[in-house]
């Protein structure tokens, strides 16, 4: 299958929901998928930043994960992060992954090095040897300190079984350069909430997102205008939007994104150190933006619940 189509659409990246003993709910990993596939989301990307990969012992990232695929089940894809900086870690986990029925790996570029576009594209080659899989390349400058240049992006896809890309890099002449190199042989996934309508009328075929666990209908619906040529209804929707996106990242995520979640009555848990909970200043600025954003979100179709007035 063409995997421009494949993965097509809205990926919600999930939080990891860990119980007082430090162990994955399972009821509500499986609860939220649920959930979202009703409301109309594509894939769900485990244990990746927004699931707190880097906090995560080997045992939780694999309930995560295995809690994941049996829960979806084979009705959309899973694609399990990779979030490790070094090539041997990366490649058990990966290979771990798979076996246990992740679709795909995203696996970031190799961080603190701050390793040269050469390096990179060894890296991900080796990768690529090594893996019996699909790959989708994941490029977050501001977390890694690592940006890859267009053409290191297409020799990477060149030399790999690299299907999908998700690019969380705000520059857009960039990213339109990224996709006139590779857009016609991988899915192009943008991360970028702030700018999204703008990366699909570049050409990305969807997006890999964090705030879709709360508004999964929302962004889809911003996905089908912006893919339709819609570009003003796109934007203003958008833009609707903008508010409680902007408060979902006021703070390093996913703090916030956890804490609307339980305010939403959607078993998110608490972060993990070194991150720290959302403050109270994030709590009211969610709840005074909330409200309105799941107007839109009920509007469309989607039964989500109303804030707890005791949170």
């Amino acid at each position: 299958m063409d995997q421009r189509r494949r993965y097509r659409g809205i990926m919600t990246a999930t939080p990891t929901p860990l119980d007082s003993s430090g162990n994955v709910s399972v009821a509500a990993v499986r609860e939220h998928v649920e959930s979202q596939i009703r409301q109309g989301i594509t894939g769900i990307l485990p244990i990746g930043g927004t699931g707190e990969f880097i906090s995560l012992t080997e045992s939780q990232r694999m309930q995560m994960l295995q809690a994941t695929v049996e829960a979806v089940n084979g009705r959309v894809l899973v694609v399990a992060g990779v979030l490790h900086p070094g090539l041997h870690d990366t490649v058990k986990t990966a290979c771990d992954y798979l076996r246990a029925g992740a679709d795909s790996v995203m696996v970031v570029t190799p961080y603190y090095y701050r390793p040269t576009q050469d390096g990179i594209v060894e890296y991900f080659r080796r990768v690529g040897d090594a893996v019996d899989g699909d790959l989708v390349l994941y490029e977050i400058p501001y977390r890694t300190g690592v940006s890859l240049l267009p053409e290191t992006v297409e020799r990477i896809v060149a030399n790999t079984r690299t299907v999908a890309m998700k690019a969380c890099n705000p520059d857009l002449s960039q990213q339109l350069r990224v996709v006139n190199a590779v857009g016609q042989r991988v899915a192009i996934l943008t991360g970028e909430e702030g700018v999204f309508p703008l990366h699909v009328a570049m050409g990305a075929v969807g997006g890999m997102l964090a705030g879709s666990n709360i508004f999964p209908r929302t962004w889809t619906r911003i996905f089908e205008l912006a893919s339709a040529g819609k570009g003003d209804e796109a934007r203003k929707l958008h833009a609707s939007l903008l508010p409680a996106t902007d408060a979902l990242y006021s703070e390093p995520n996913p703090g916030p994104i956890k804490a609307a979640m339980n305010m939403l009555g959607i078993e998110a848990g608490t972060v993990i150190a070194p991150m720290i909970e959302a403050s109270p200043a994030c709590i009211a600025r969610l709840k005074e933006v909330l409200p309105a954003a799941l107007d839109i979100e009920r509007g469309l179709g989607n039964d989500s619940p109303t804030l707890r007035s005791s949170f």
